[in-house]
C-alpha cells in the first residue's frame, strides 16, 4: 500500500464488549475469504494491516481472549470466552504483512454483505485437516429420502448428526444469513430442523452465550470457538410474561427446533446451498445493540 494512502481510524470488538481495540488502515472495501477448515468454520473474512500499522487495545487485553492453535501451530486464532466472537489471528513467524490478521467481521461500521472477496486457497496448504467423527446415535426423526450429515467444532470436543432432506442447491427449507449484530459477527449461516433430526455430543464442552431479551441461547466450543446452535432459552414464567408478545411467540417458536450453524457440518461446502435468504428484521428488534 502506498505511504499516502489515507487512513481510517477502524473500531473492532467482539460482541459482549470485553475486548476492544482501535487501528489505523486504509477503508477496507475487501477482505480475504479462505477455504481452509478453521476459517470456513468460523467464517474468518480477513483483512491485512500493514505492518507499520498499531493495534491499540481500548478495553481488555490479550489475555481477555482464548486462544486456539492446531497442526504445526503456526497461527493463534483468538476469540471471546463469552461471546465466541472471532476477533484476529496471530502468526508471529509469517511474513511481514501476514502476521496480523483482523476478522473484518468484528470490525465496526463494516457491512460483510458489502465487501469485495477474494478467495484464498487456504485448504491446499500444509497438511490435510481430518474432521472429527461423530460415533453418536442416529437422530430420531422421521424423514422421507433423508441424509445423515456429521458435523463438528474444529478441536472434535462437539460433534453432532443432522437427518434432513438433502442439503442441495434446491434444498427445501429456510436458510438463512442475518445482519443483527451477533450473526454479522459471528458469520453464521441458519437451518432450523425441528429439534429431533439433531443430536449434539459433547455438550458439556459448550458454552453458552445470551443477550438482549435472552429469549435464544447461541452454542460455541469453549476450546475452538467454533459457533454450534441456536437454542430456545429456558425461561421461567416471570420471564416469559416480562417479554412483548411477538417476543414470547418467538420463543415458542424456537422450542420446537433447533438452529445449527451449517458450517460445522464436515466435508460440506456451504457454498453449494441455495443462496441463503438475508434478513434484517432481527437487527431492528429493541433493545438495540450498541456498539462498545
Amino acid at each position: 500500500m502506498a505511504d499516502t494512502e489515507q487512513l481510517k481510524t477502524y473500531r473492532g470488538n467482539c460482541h459482549c464488549g470485553n475486548f476492544v481495540y482501535e487501528i489505523d488502515v486504509p477503508e477496507i472495501k475487501s477482505a480475504a475469504e479462505c477455504n481452509c477448515s478453521i476459517c470456513s468454520k468460523k467464517a474468518y473474512l480477513w483483512v491485512y494491516p500493514p505492518p507499520s500499522s498499531d493495534l491499540r487495545i481500548v478495553k481488555g487485553d490479550d489475555n481477555t481472549l482464548t486462544s486456539y492453535s492446531f497442526g504445526t501451530g503456526f497461527a493463534s486464532h483468538k476469540f471471546c470466552p463469552k461471546c465466541a466472537t472471532p476477533v484476529l489471528c496471530s502468526a508471529p513467524s509469517a511474513p511481514p504483512g501476514r502476521q496480523l490478521s483482523l476478522n473484518a467481521r468484528a470490525m465496526q461500521g463494516v457491512n460483510p454483505w458489502d465487501l469485495e472477496l477474494t478467495p484464498v486457497d487456504g485448504a491446499g496448504w500444509g497438511g490435510t485437516y481430518q474432521p472429527p467423527k461423530y460415533t453418536g446415535p442416529e437422530p430420531s426423526a422421521d424423514i422421507e429420502k433423508a441424509e445423515i450429515y456429521n458435523g463438528s467444532c474444529h478441536c472434535g470436543a462437539v460433534t453432532l448428526a443432522l437427518k434432513s432432506a438433502p442439503l442441495d442447491k434446491e434444498c427445501p427449507g429456510s436458510v438463512s444469513e442475518c445482519s443483527c449484530s451477533i450473526c454479522s459477527r459471528n458469520g453464521y449461516i441458519w437451518v432450523f430442523p425441528k429439534r429431533e433430526q439433531i443430536v449434539v455430543q459433547g455438550r458439556e464442552n459448550l458454552g453458552t452465550y445470551q443477550f438482549a431479551a435472552g429469549v435464544v441461547v447461541k452454542t460455541f466450543c469453549k476450546t475452538c470457538g467454533v459457533n454450534v446452535t441456536n437454542e430456545a432459552a429456558e425461561l421461567n414464567e416471570k420471564q416469559l410474561a416480562a417479554l412483548q408478545d411477538f417476543m414470547r411467540e418467538f420463543h415458542a417458536g424456537q422450542k420446537l427446533q433447533c438452529g445449527l450453524n451449517l458450517r460445522v457440518l464436515n466435508d460440506y461446502n456451504v457454498k453449494d446451498i441455495k443462496e441463503p435468504s438475508r434478513s434484517t428484521f432481527t437487527a431492528n428488534i429493541e433493545p438495540l445493540y450498541v456498539n462498545p
